[in-house]
């Protein structure tokens, strides 16, 4: 059995090797993706939005309030003074033609009526076509009106002499102050998150969409004719197709995490055991589900076909690149029918908490299952259809 493997093994390799523009692309891809994938999707925060403030009031207070959008990471502000109403349909049409994202109108009177003791209201008009950069924009308008609530109420309360200073004042205002720790990911880096959906996405495109052309190929092309006719048995046949694919996919493994490290700074620093068992159960079950479309596809563009249907949905709903908590509730189910979903959550853990393999024994369970449940029945299909074999 060994040997026969060993043939159909070296026979695949060899064809992979003569292929070069295949081989070139199976080796360099994972890299130039790592790179591209590592610097888009870098930052979940949205920031340098294009917003107009348009000041009807001139006053104190409305300078500090544009002070303080000035400071803010998130807006790239655009003040108009001196401002009238034509300026505020000028921000409309602006908004219009998408070349502001959002505006912000502070009104005439505002600080002379919040001085006497009184209350204003800002107004803020946002583009809600882009989901990600309205919410971003209404948080920030809404923190930093919050905060220069609190500093109007410190100065006041000093004014009346009910406090020191404004510091004095901001402590009875807001007497409640928010300690806070950041466990695993003290500075927040977002490709710590990433790069485990970029690794999972990579070792799944190329395991995927690679394996499931194999056995189509030999069928589109009458070799399958010849291998029925010899000794090498269905499960032969199938490890015999996988072992060079798997080898190369463990390659790409080590290089991603290479370019990780290098452009990144994403290291391991937990159990590269762990690692290790991820990686492995996810590239088996990534290749049993490509070798199980290959079975089932009577040509190469079928299979890519399927491969691509497969492949989509776990890319966007696996949690490779956002929260699977973000999705619609209805929605998330589906998420744990693709082992991305799993790999992504044990080699986070691995990755950032130094999970054992008790951690993340549920994910590495999940993920073996869909190794024999595709390897099963690839196994299977091979016996039971005649022009598979």
């Amino acid at each position: 059995m060994l040997r026969n493997i060993y043939h159909l093994a070296l026979k695949e390799f060899l064809h992979l090797v003569r292929d070069r523009r295949t081989l070139a692309f199976l080796i360099l891809m994972p890299s130039v993706l790592t790179v591209i994938f590592g610097y888009a999707i870098g930052s979940p925060r949205v920031t340098g939005i294009p917003t107009r403030i348009v000041d009807l009031d001139g006053g104190r207070i409305a300078e500090e309030y544009e002070e303080a959008l000035n400071g803010s990471i998130t807006f790239r502000p655009e003040v108009v003074r001196e401002a009238t109403d034509d300026d505020v349909a000028a921000a409309e049409e602006a908004l219009r033609r998408d070349d502001i994202s959002a505006f912000v109108v502070i009104p005439k009177g505002l600080s002379d009526t919040v001085e006497d003791g009184g209350s204003g209201t800002v107004r803020a008009v946002v583009d809600a076509s882009d989901t990600f950069t309205a919410p971003s924009v209404l948080r920030e308008l809404g923190s930093t009106t919050v905060q220069q609530n609190a500093f109007l109420a410190a100065e006041r309360a000093r004014r009346e002499g009910r406090a020191d200073s404004v510091e004095d004042g901001l402590r009875k205002v807001a007497p409640i102050e928010l300690a806070t720790e950041m466990r695993f990911n003290p500075e927040l880096k977002s490709q710590n998150f990433v790069m485990p959906g970029v690794i999972g996405l990579i070792l799944q495109i190329l395991t995927v969409i690679v394996m499931a052309t194999s056995i189509a190929r030999e069928r589109e092309r009458g070799t399958m004719e010849q291998l029925a006719v010899t000794p090498l048995t269905p499960p032969e046949i199938f490890i015999g197709k996988l072992l060079p694919y798997f080898f190369l996919a463990l390659l790409d493994t080590v290089n991603v995490m290479l370019l990780a490290w290098l452009l990144f700074g994403v290291a391991l620093q937990g159990h590269f055991v762990v690692v290790a068992a991820l990686v492995v159960t996810f590239v088996l079950g990534s290749l049993g589900i490509g070798q199980l479309i290959s079975v089932v596809s009577r040509n190469q563009s079928q299979a890519v076909q399927l491969a691509v249907f497969y492949i989509l949905p776990a890319f966007v709903l696996s949690g490779a690149f956002t929260p699977i908590e973000t999705q619609p509730e209805a929605v998330r189910p589906i998420a744990y029918a693709f082992p991305l979903t799993y790999f992504c959550h044990g080699f986070r853990a691995a990755l950032l908490r130094q999970a054992t393999l008790y951690d993340v024994r549920w994910d590495l369970a999940a993920m073996l299952a869909f190794v024999l449940l595709t390897f099963g029945l690839s196994v299977l299909l091979l016996r039971a259809r005649p022009d598979a074999r």
